[in-house]
């Protein structure tokens, strides 16, 4: 095994937050960043983001006595040669002493255990069991996979958050409202109403007294039931449905709808109460919304919310001035609605009757479905919402940034800045939106940079010439996987430069590393490390070694298994059978239904990482954070998507090959809407510009909830901040390059730190080579005049090799920029791609089939690609 410094990273960093003066992992790369579970940056301060993943060690979690988190292989989960192992060996757990007793590599448990083996043994196998963290759900989701990774995700995973408890402290953010379940009924607020700038590199929603029942805005509860459970009842593509109760008693259930201004309540035993912060006066006050309905505007913390409710049937409001207003509603049904206006406005008649006209059309389920256009690759997405009958449903839906920018749905005047940027209103059951897919390619070709062919062979076999023992030490799902990964880009260049022995050597160190992991035993023993359990609690494949919680927490799949997924894929353009049902392409698509699995997979929840609703990847599983669930590193997420694509293509799985073309063009697209605000930086403003105007940074770089922030989880230096949006740099994250201009000014903050604001005054472990491979995308000059300065003289970044990176910078700076994934320009074929270098258009294309085809590019261009290779013209 490692050692336990370098593989307790994402549980010291628990104990670093709670402690003053903790280095983090210095003998670990500092890419340890994009990790969801892990201490935060000096720019990020507890007054603006709660780590809860540190207060929870302290915590209580349900009771289980299994000592292992995880079960056997089940019926129907296909393996071919491959196998699973039974479960989780408890050889492989370890245990370390920082501050507390802290275990891992022992499935989805609680991270404190009574105590590590005072023998001091080598694997430091704790003493005692694990406690299993279960998921909170009610008969009905039971009977459904497991989900994860969504903005409501804390609720699968902790159920309610006990008031006062800091330990269990997530909100779920239902834009533009936050909500936190908690024990009593849920706490609700506007996102807009709270947002501020809580530094020049943070904005947010901000939220007072956070543990509280209610403060800046109202809280939902019951005057029969003090005391209560809240579970996971139902969830769709972009809502979610909790169930309270009391003992065995059903009290209530709630629905969140992404985007909408709802929330849909029903009451079973008792009656709802509407709890303020404070009674009538300067805090809180009523409004008239008509018949069978109260508002309520609160004031506190210099924070004004203003909310509706309005009943299904006859009710009556009692107690309004008290900080407890009772609701008599004989049929248990109402809607909360939250009221979009400027914060210290008060609502207009016109938008009141404009709610409650649509407040009773009540939504249960928001189905998100996307088609691939073989002749563009175009992503046409639809949103569609239907009530409890499945029939479709008008509502008041919010449409976000990404969704009305590249949508010809109408929308009213009604809208509201807040996380993403303006949410606007229409009155709709359905709307659908466009995004293009960049193309990508197993490798970029040779013969088009100016590059010096003997120093690239001679670098490819600097790598190939050292032991099989050497080029990969590591066993954890992550940095073994990163290994992979880049072994998997040179041996695509290796091959292109002719040097078939050096790359079918590349093939079999990565066919044995895989075939290994994809065992699951040892000569029939259990294994120690290197293996997967399938977990039936969870629904979901668990990677021991694991890292950055990718068990505890379920972060980061995506991040790990796409690189696994990437190797794979250029296995199998070598070697298709390899790939084939009765070898290892099962346990390769295994990986995939992980992350990304089909709409009716029976193993595993759809798309688990990806947020339909939002368009992007999380990164947090269990997501216990006062902001909501986050998201860092989109270069990663689009390398995992990316690597489907390839897959598909080889093995002619076109089901996986479009839901990867649709996941990686929906994920570049809000790297640039998001991220990026790349119309504020095109001169747009207003409505246009996604931050506020108070935040000044050209970008951000960890999506959160209810906002975002210019950090990373492990670094405070501008060089991660921005690189860590640009690895792994291949042909599957062609997009970041698709505004060389801006990609100049990024490059430029990136590098801001550097002595001499270039890579090669950058200190070491602060990747030199991601930013040379950037900077070829923008200042292709700059870009290999330092490159060379340095000789190679240089550490790679843990996922580069050199001759990648040299192939990549003077390739790229003889390409220039990459014009396809615009919208303008498109090919029929997802293994195609165009550059512009001053006037000159170049196109590449890669032909995954067994026989010839012409692609086709938008602008007439047409180019024939013989089977198995590359033709550039």
């Amino acid at each position: 095994m490692p050692s336990l410094t370098k593989k307790v990273f994402f549980i010291t960093l628990a104990a670093c937050a709670l402690n003053a003066g903790c280095a983090g992992n210095s003998s670990s790369s500092s890419e340890s960043s994009h990790s969801s579970s892990g201490a935060l940056s000096s720019a990020q301060t507890s007054s603006s983001i709660q780590s809860s993943s540190s207060a929870q060690m302290n915590s209580s979690a349900p009771a289980s006595s299994s000592s292992s988190a995880s079960s056997g292989p089940v019926s129907g989960l296909a393996t071919g040669k491959g196998s699973l192992a039974a479960s989780i060996n408890p050889a492989s757990f370890g245990c370390v002493v920082d501050h507390g007793n802290w275990i891992f590599n022992a499935g989805v448990v609680e991270p404190a255990i009574a105590g590590c083996d005072p023998t001091g043994d080598a694997n430091g196998v704790p003493v005692g069991e694990p406690t299993q963290v279960l998921p909170h759900l009610t008969a009905e989701a039971a009977a459904e996979l497991t989900p994860s990774h969504r903005w409501w995700g804390s609720l699968a995973f902790y159920g309610d958050m006990p008031v006062g408890d800091t330990a269990r402290s997530s909100y779920i953010t239902p834009d533009p409202i936050a909500a936190r379940i908690s024990d009593r009924g849920v706490r609700l607020a506007g996102i807009p109403s709270g947002m501020k700038l809580f530094n020049d590199s943070d904005f947010g929603m901000e939220i007072p007294d956070p543990f509280a029942e209610v403060h800046e805005g109202i809280a939902i509860a019951n005057s029969a039931h003090a005391v209560l459970d809240a579970k996971l009842h139902h969830y769709s593509d972009g809502s979610v449905t909790a169930r309270w109760f009391a003992g065995n008693t059903l009290v209530m259930e709630g629905t969140f709808v992404y985007g909408s201004p709802y929330v849909y309540f029903e009451v079973f035993s008792g009656s709802p109460i509407v709890r303020t912060f404070a009674e009538a006066g300067p805090q809180k006050s009523t409004f008239d919304v008509g018949s069978n309905g109260l508002g309520f505007t609160t004031n506190v913390s210099g924070i004004t919310n203003h909310f509706a409710v309005f009943a299904d049937g006859a009710a009556t409001f009692n107690q309004f001035e008290t900080k407890d207003t009772l609701i008599n509603v004989a049929s248990g049904r109402f809607t909360v609605a939250y009221l979009p206006v400027a914060k210290v406005a008060a609502p207009s008649s016109t938008l009141i009757n404009t709610l409650k006209s649509y407040a009773h059309n009540r939504v249960r389920d928001v189905q998100i479905d996307y088609t691939v256009n073989p002749n563009t690759q175009a992503v046409t997405v639809s949103h569609q919402y239907l009530n409890s009958v499945g029939e479709p449903v008008t509502t008041l839906a919010g449409l976000m940034p990404l969704q009305w920018k590249n949508s010809a749905q109408t929308v009213t005047e009604i809208k509201t800045r807040s996380a993403r940027g303006v949410v606007k209103f229409a009155e709709t059951s359905a709307f659908n939106y466009q995004l293009p897919f960049v193309g990508l390619l197993p490798s970029l070709p040779l013969g088009i940079g100016d590059y010096d062919r003997d120093t690239l062979i001679a670098l490819i076999r600097e790598f190939t010439g050292q032991p099989a023992s050497s080029w990969n030490t590591r066993k954890d799902t992550y940095w073994a996987g990163k290994n992979y990964g880049k072994v998997a880009e040179l041996a695509a260049i290796a091959r292109e430069a002719g040097l078939t022995s050096e790359a079918d050597q590349l093939i079999t160190w990565l066919k044995t590393e895989l075939e290994y992991w994809f065992t699951g035993t040892d000569n029939g023993a259990p294994k120690i490390s290197q293996y997967f359990v399938y977990d039936e609690t969870w629904n979901t494949l668990l990677g021991v070694e694991e890292s950055f919680g990718a068990q505890q927490q379920l972060n980061d799949h995506h991040f790990h298994y796409g690189y696994f997924v990437r190797a794979a894929a250029e296995i199998c353009r070598i070697d298709a059978s390899w790939c084939s049902a009765d070898n290892y392409g099962p346990m390769v698509e295994m990986l995939i239904r992980d992350y990304a699995a089909g709409r009716d997979d029976s193993h595993f929840p759809y798309v688990r990482n990806f947020d339909p609703a939002n368009g992007f990847s999380w990164a947090s599983g269990h997501m216990n954070f006062t902001r909501g669930n986050n998201n860092e590193s989109t270069s990663e997420a689009a390398n995992a998507y990316g690597a489907m694509v390839l897959y598909g293509l080889i093995t002619g799985n076109e089901d996986i090959k479009n839901r990867g073309i649709y996941l990686h063009a929906s994920s570049t697209a809000t790297y640039w809407e998001y991220w990026n605000n790349i119309d504020r930086y095109r001169g747009k403003t207003g409505d246009d510009d996604n931050f506020p105007a108070e935040y000044t940074n050209l970008t951000t770089s960890i999506i959160w909830g209810s906002g975002a922030v210019f950090s990373t989880w492990f670094s405070a230096a501008k060089a991660h901040i921005l690189g860590i949006q640009g690895l792994p740099l291949s042909p599957l994250v062609f997009h970041i390059g698709l505004h060389a201009d801006y990609m100049s000014d990024y490059a430029a903050l990136g590098l801001s730190e550097s002595p001499n604001n270039l890579p090669s005054g950058l200190p070491e472990d602060s990747w030199r080579d991601v930013w040379w491979n950037m900077l070829a995308m923008s200042d292709n000059s700059m870009a290999i005049s330092d490159m060379e300065s340095m000789n190679f003289n240089y550490t790679p970044e843990a996922g580069e090799t050199k001759a990648h990176t040299y192939h990549w910078v003077y390739t790229l700076s003889a390409l220039g920029e990459i014009q396809t994934g615009k919208g303008e320009l498109t090919a029929n074929y997802p293994a195609a791609v165009a550059f512009d270098k001053n006037g000159t258009r170049r196109y590449i294309a890669y032909n995954y089939g067994d026989s010839a085809i012409t692609v086709r590019f938008s602008d007439g261009k047409e180019m024939s690609v013989a089977p198995g290779a590359f033709a550039v013209e």
